[in-house]
């Protein structure tokens, strides 16, 4: 996928197999997101259609079930329409989310251990390989990363102790029952947010947060689009070290850029500890899912995808807080300075940017 001098830059389409590890550098460091081939994963095309019929299942049990999944301690269960993803906004975005497999090792979990509707729980284990599947594909997005870094392989790999700390989210948009008005939107903008309280047992309060290393988003084939990612302005691209949350960030400057529905693929794009660990090298681009045009009679129908969220270290792990993100550099470069943040005062400080704390 390539584009004239004069066109915004596409999402690019990586290959673990094909692509130069400096390639996945360039469009992570630019745009942010790349589509993922799945060839090089253990994640097949059947793989992620079947993910998406048991997402249906989930969203299609009675409401009373789903309510009895509520959200846990761990940030497992079902998520209402409940806010919005976007710092700025005061309406709802127009989804909701059942998220799995979170637990705490350190609390000598060795599994999730939330409940599942009914009409789901036979197909725990299906949801379980696929969960770890998405979990082995994140640390190969960090192993070819680590490669155009000059690092050691698992420099990136090396900081996740088991798939304990991630989640995997099944994020339903209901079809509308009346045509969207102006510029609304179902997922708001956003680049990353978290609950200071609830980080500390790496349980973010709402999924679709993208705070972690990596995020993997399956799009459902022959779907519904919507996903935009923001480009900032070229001043904007070249500021470097920590960038501030998505509050800090003129949308009105830069190009708003679409991406498609591709099958064969995942996206995959930088989460806020990858942003901050590469000295804002990596970008953790703003990014929202809004309602694709259509004629006014046309009604948008229902969108659904998957979402899992590879987030660093050990849940519940005293360690995480207090390790130091000393920057990385191309080649091989690792920066010791004092003062260097911890991941804990990384997250504290957003978290007072944004005005929760």
């Amino acid at each position: 996928m390539t584009a004239d001098q004069n066109s915004p830059p596409e999402i690019l389409l990586i290959s673990l197999v094909h692509s130069k590890p400096e390639e996945v550098l360039h469009a992570l460091s630019t745009v942010g997101f790349i589509h993922h081939d799945l060839e090089g994963t253990d994640i097949t095309q059947a793989d992620v259609d079947r993910a998406f019929e048991l997402s249906a299942l989930l969203h299609n049990v009675p409401q009373a079930e789903r309510l009895a999944s509520l959200k846990d301690e761990r940030g497992n269960g079902y998520f209402g329409m409940k806010g919005s993803l976007d710092e700025r906004a005061t309406g709802t975005d127009l989804k909701e989310s059942f998220v799995w497999g979170r637990y705490m090792s350190s609390a000598g979990e060795k599994a999730t251990t939330q409940s599942l509707p009914k009409a789901v729980k036979e197909y725990q284990d299906e949801i379980t390989g696929f969960d770890q599947k998405c979990y082995e594909a994140s640390l190969r997005v960090l192993d070819i990363l680590s490669r155009a870094f000059d690092l050691p392989e698992n420099f990136f790999r090396s900081t996740h102790k088991d798939d304990g700390s991630n989640g995997m989210a099944f994020m339903n948009y209901p079809a509308l029952e009346k045509p969207p008005v102006g510029d609304d939107i179902r997922a708001g903008s956003h680049k990353g947010m978290y609950d200071w309280d609830a980080w500390q047992l790496s349980a973010p309060l709402m999924p679709g947060l993208d705070w972690g290393d990596v995020t993997l988003l399956f799009q459902e084939k022959k779907g519904q689009p919507g996903l935009q990612v923001y480009l900032p302005t070229e001043s904007a691209k070249s500021q470097t070290g920590i960038q501030l949350i998505q509050g800090d960030v003129d949308l009105e400057s830069g190009t708003w850029i679409s991406a498609p529905i591709i099958p064969q693929t995942v996206l995959v794009n930088v989460g806020l500890t990858l942003e901050g660990m590469t000295d804002g090298l990596c970008k953790a681009n703003v990014h929202r899912v809004i309602f694709p045009k259509s004629s006014s009679t046309k009604l948008p129908k229902g969108r659904k995808t998957i979402a899992y969220f590879n987030e660093l270290g050990e849940p519940g792990s005293t360690n995480l807080a207090h390790q130091l993100m000393n920057p990385v550099k191309p080649g091989g470069i690792i920066v010791e300075k004092a003062g260097a943040s911890t991941v804990g005062d990384f997250f504290q400080e957003r978290v007072r940017l944004a005005g929760i704390a």
